[in-house]
């Protein structure tokens, strides 16, 4: 959490009942929707937990850490891991996903059932040249990252090979590549 810089927090496929702070309220701006906190510290290094209870009974702990601006989560997914996985997987298995497969869904912005689709900044490829992804497709064992190529027009993406890389492709001004997940 980051002094005056809001969070989404998005309890996926649970219903929030209550919440419960560890700390003073004066310290946060608190809102909630039926499956969504929205959280602002108000006081600079907060730490602490929020205790959210779910319409099913069960809790869920959010615990807060103070970091700059630039390094906070503007939106979090919290799952029921579990379940939750195990339908992702059952969803990606019957759609007979590859990772050419995967890579055409991510030319053409197709959203792929049991897929999940995030903004990230992630540094996939730190040599010869830093390459950044800007979006990464989730498909529970295979990572499929887009990277924006317009600094980088000559890059041969023959030449790269790495642990997990499974495939890759440039098409237009963007580099996809696959990774499998351990």
């Amino acid at each position: 959490m980051a002094y005056q810089n809001p969070t989404e927090v998005v309890f996926q496929g649970d219903r929030i009942a209550h919440v419960i702070l560890g700390f003073s309220p004066d310290a946060i701006s608190l809102q909630n929707t039926s499956d969504t906190l929205y959280i602002q510290p108000l006081v600079e290094n907060l730490t602490g937990d929020i205790y959210v209870v779910m319409t099913d009974g069960k809790s869920k702990i959010v615990s807060l850490v103070s970091t700059i601006p630039g390094l906070r989560d503007r939106s979090v997914r919290i799952i029921n891991n579990i379940e939750d996985v195990s339908e992702r997987i059952r969803k990606v298995n019957s759609a007979g996903l590859t990772p050419a497969g995967l890579i055409k869904a991510m030319i053409v912005g197709e959203d792929i059932d049991g897929v999940s689709i995030s903004q990230t900044s992630q540094v996939i490829i730190d040599t010869p040249i830093q390459l950044t992804a800007e979006t990464v497709y989730d498909a529970v064992y295979l990572k499929g990252y887009i990277v924006d190529m317009t600094d980088h027009p000559n890059f041969d993406i023959k030449g790269i090979s790495m642990k997990g890389l499974v495939a890759g492709a440039t098409y237009g001004r963007r580099g996809y590549f696959i990774f499998e997940v351990e």
